[in-house]
């Protein structure tokens, strides 16, 4: 920290005698030292004020004490008291700039932290969540403090997660990767996948090993093709925006069916998007029999709803015909029911001769 002098003109006042000459001509300055950083010409606070005046006409200087009577009779006179406390307030300029900058930081990392917990509560896929390694009791490498995780599916409450191959080792290099398209890179999440209940997501978030959660935007990028963004910035690779339409048994009713469930608005939107989906499904429409598979899992309102066993079912149904979500989900729900042998859901993958990968 450093300090500079300022020095202000407070104007003339008569009410002063020369003790040289006799003169009571005099000119007023106000002395400021005040303390900065960096930028002498942005002052953070005053450590100092003196009063200075000077005779006209034989140029007698003199430092006028606070508790003088010749200080009275100077700032006796309002304008010159006024000029004074204005420019003592200058010399706070630093330290108003220093907490505005302060309050835009944290009322800016309040909006983020309050976006994130919405969408912990509610997540979607492709949701990025930045994770704080400090926050966990294990054992790490020095370096590895940051890294990044992506939100691939949602089966009922289960969420599942891919993290990151790369590990940071300071907060804004995990942001400046993001902002980098680190992320479309092919090999940059890990295959495996790691299932959270929304309570564990809320407890790790609270423990701050979420520390920030990001939900990229869809945008298109023509010839049929779209990319999830994050401030403008691509971070998954490219994919299809809108499918080309083939006429396949049970795909209308399933696109009909998803679109009743996106149309909150509708009063019965649920029931409707549960016949068309079962109506799907029956067809034998592998998606449809997932989305359907879904609502069982998760609407508490329609007929079997809640019905672990009918979700099984039809995601073993979709799962036979090689889709690969329906194959994830099926492993995150036998993961969860004891009953639930995984090994022969792979037997009965294979004798159907099912191409399939497992993570």
């Amino acid at each position: 920290m450093d300090y500079r002098e300022s020095i202000v003109s407070l104007g003339i006042t008569d009410k002063l005698l020369c003790p040289c000459c006799g003169s009571q001509q005099h000119r007023v300055n106000s002395v400021i030292t005040y303390s900065f950083y960096f930028f002498e010409y942005l002052p953070i606070f005053p450590v100092k004020r003196d009063t200075r005046v000077e005779c006209l006409q034989c140029q007698n200087r003199a430092e006028v004490t606070n508790n003088t009577s010749d200080r009275k009779l100077i700032f006796s006179d309002f304008s010159l008291a006024f000029f004074n406390k204005l420019r003592l307030l200058s010399t706070f300029t630093g330290s108003i700039i220093i907490i505005l900058l302060l309050s835009y930081y944290f009322s800016e990392e309040q909006k983020k932290h309050r976006q994130s917990q919405a969408y912990i509560e509610a997540p979607k896929i492709n949701d990025f969540y930045y994770l704080d390694y400090r926050e966990t009791s294990g054992d790490r490498r020095p370096q590895h403090k940051y890294r990044l995780a992506k939100i691939v599916d949602i089966t009922g409450g289960t969420v599942s997660l891919t993290y990151g191959n790369y590990f940071y080792s300071l907060k804004h290099s995990l942001s400046n990767g993001v902002s980098f398209g680190h992320s479309t890179n092919v090999h940059y999440f890990e295959k495996q996948r790691h299932n959270f209940s929304y309570a564990e997501l809320d407890s790790l978030f609270e423990q701050g090993f979420i520390y920030r959660v990001v939900r990229p935007e869809l945008f298109s990028i023509g010839r049929n093709r779209a990319v999830y963004m994050i401030d403008g910035i691509a971070v998954t690779n490219t994919t299809v925006d809108k499918e080309e339409w083939h006429y396949i048994p049970g795909k209308r009713e399933n696109t009909q069916g998803v679109a009743f469930l996106k149309a909150s608005y509708i009063q019965d939107g649920i029931e409707q998007a549960f016949n068309l989906l079962k109506q799907s499904a029956e067809l034998g429409y592998a998606p449809g029999q997932t989305n359907l598979a879904e609502l069982y899992l998760t609407f508490t309102d329609i007929e079997g709803s809640g019905d672990v066993e009918k979700a099984a079912q039809w995601l073993f149904q979709a799962a036979l015909q090689g889709y690969q979500p329906a194959i994830e989900k099926y492993r995150v729900i036998c993961q969860l029911e004891e009953a639930c042998h995984i090994e022969d859901f792979y037997q009965a993958l294979n004798e159907a001769g099912t191409n399939y990968q497992i993570h």
